[in-house]
């Protein structure tokens, strides 16, 4: 479909064809916007959380931080489970638990979260 229109001076004009597909474009001019408000892209997200945890995480232990038995973030930590039950795990099994996670090792487990979430 062919339109015209009026440039700002008014006194040419300019012919345009309409886009032929629906393409959503950044305000910013750095990145395309793939998602939105509305529909936002889970599996996007869910990669970028998982990113910065692991980043977090490798911050936090190059730097020796440990998680302290008084902290809230106690129940999360693997070394309460190991200190609680030392004989439900092998060397093997301890170095797994020690090791900190691939991005996609939380991304599966944030997905599966988010999934489980959706179904109730």
């Amino acid at each position: 479909m062919e339109k015209s229109k009026k440039s700002l001076l008014g006194a040419a004009k300019i012919d345009y064809d309409e886009p032929k597909i629906d393409i959503k474009s950044s305000t910013t001019s750095s990145i395309m916007a793939t998602s939105t408000i509305a529909k936002p892209n889970i599996k996007s997200i869910i990669h970028a959380v998982g990113t910065i945890l692991q980043s977090q995480m490798l911050e936090d232990s190059s730097l020796g931080k440990q998680i302290m038995a008084h902290s809230d973030l106690y129940f999360f930590c693997e070394e309460k489970y190991i200190s609680e039950k030392p004989e439900a795990f092998d060397e093997q099994r301890l170095a797994l638990l020690r090791e900190t996670p691939t991005v996609e090792n939380i991304y599966e487990f944030v997905q599966a979260l988010y999934d489980c979430a959706q179904f109730r």
